[in-house]
């Protein structure tokens, strides 16, 4: 009868995970719902079931980002919004099931090259719009005349 028991505890599931965070390069700070984790790589975390947000980036410093983003000058403005692209590129939503291991890849370039992209399409936007408007300054001086 105790072999039965025993075999009963051992079969339940738990209720934890485990998340490995690994980073190209290593030694990134890493935060799981905005409480710093540690660096990479974190190997075989218990975590909860649940789904998270693993990033690079803390609460305090996200909420500083937006304030600029809203707030700053044009140049602190422009510079917090191509942060927070690189941000966005180093962050994951993860779901933690109980009994399996998730992973999380975190890649500088990654996040580089979405910082290069936000930049592009802030100067595609700005030379988009100068552009229109000779366009329509054309336009309408060729019409009144």
């Amino acid at each position: 009868m105790f072999p039965l028991l025993a075999l009963l505890f051992i079969a339940q599931p738990s209720d934890h995970g485990l998340l490995t965070v690994r980073s190209e390069p290593a030694g990134i700070a890493i935060y799981l719902d905005g409480d710093l984790l540690g660096t990479t790589p974190i190997e075989r975390l218990p975590v909860n079931a649940g789904t998270y947000t693993v990033t690079i980036v803390s609460s305090d410093s996200l909420e500083e980002l937006y304030w600029q983003a809203r707030n700053g000058r044009l140049g602190q403005r422009l510079a917090a919004l191509w942060t927070l692209a690189r941000i966005d590129a180093g962050t994951a939503q993860v779901e933690i099931k109980a009994g399996h291991e998730t992973a999380v890849f975190i890649s500088s370039r990654t996040m580089a090259a979405a910082a290069s992209r936000a930049k592009l399409l802030s100067c595609a936007g700005v030379t988009g719009l100068l552009g229109l408007g000779v366009l329509l300054g054309v336009l309408i001086g060729t019409a009144l005349n």
